[in-house]
């Protein structure tokens, strides 16, 4: 079985490059000032025995330990141009290194070799947008074809990779105002890998990040007061008194009802 991976290597810069001549005068101290850096490469890796041996057998590998106890061997492609010559192949458990030479590149070998592909499941390749746009949440699919679309667009079908890439670039844009920064994040069930390099350590500040909203949201009823003239008239209470008389007969109940008129002659009296 072969799987495709990417190792980093630790890879030397020397400032100036010396001819071959100069080299042996050259003084040893002048290379005290090389930088280091890492560079990723390639990396196929057989596991499977009857692979190891054929390609073993293929390669022209004679290591010294016994065959049978080779675990697996890694063919790293320094060239970064597919793998061929001028590669590495490092068998182990010993460690052992060997130089794929061009002659023993066969048309056999070159067939497997081209079957190989990088394990790359998840890679995001464009230019420095903000950290909002590789959100899924946030990212627009139909909008025009600039990186933060393609982006939004991609996030769609894997939210996950894109949100997790979202929070390391915005934690990196927070802390860190520089131009250039490498990281190397790296999680196995054994334990955690966290590298950083090519960066500014003057240009580091520390920043929290911004605190969300609150777990609990009160939501109140919405009161609209809607304001208009009005006109307020006097009121003028009058106090009005009524006296009412009661005429009684002479005879008979008592009514309230007045009496019916009563001949001119001056027949009968009045009560009050």
């Amino acid at each position: 079985m072969t799987h495709c991976t990417r190792r980093f290597l630790v890879g030397l810069l020397v400032a100036a490059l010396m001819p071959l001549t100069g080299w042996a005068q050259a003084p040893m101290d002048s290379l005290r000032g090389a930088a280091f850096t890492q560079v990723t490469r390639p990396v196929a890796q057989i596991t499977q025995r009857g692979a190891i041996n054929r390609l073993m057998n293929e390669l022209i590998i004679t290591p010294r330990i016994p065959r049978d106890s080779v675990s697996r061997i890694e063919v790293i492609d320094v060239t970064e141009n597919g793998y061929g010559p001028d590669d590495l192949v490092v068998v182990y458990p010993s460690g052992e290194t060997f130089n794929i030479q061009p002659g023993m590149i066969t048309e056999r070998v070159a067939d497997i070799m081209g079957s190989w592909r990088l394990e790359s499941e998840f890679q995001y390749d464009g230019a420095l947008i903000a950290a909002d746009s590789l959100r899924p949440d946030t990212a627009q699919a139909g909008a025009s074809q600039s990186d933060s679309a393609r982006a939004g667009a991609a996030g769609l079908r894997k939210p996950a990779q894109y949100s997790i890439t979202a929070d390391l670039l915005e934690a990196v844009q927070r802390n860190y105002s520089g131009d250039s920064l490498s990281v190397l994040l790296e999680r196995t069930d054994q334990g955690l890998t966290v590298e950083m390099w090519n960066y500014n350590e003057a240009e580091m500040r520390f920043a929290p990040p911004p605190t969300g909203p609150p777990d609990t949201v009160r939501v109140r009823d919405m009161v609209y007061v809607v304001r208009s003239d009005s006109v307020v008239y006097d009121v003028v209470y009058i106090n009005k008194t009524v006296e009412e008389t009661t005429y009684i007969p002479e005879e008979g109940p008592v009514s309230s009802a007045p009496p019916p008129p009563e001949p001119s002659t001056g027949a009968g009296r009045e009560r009050q």
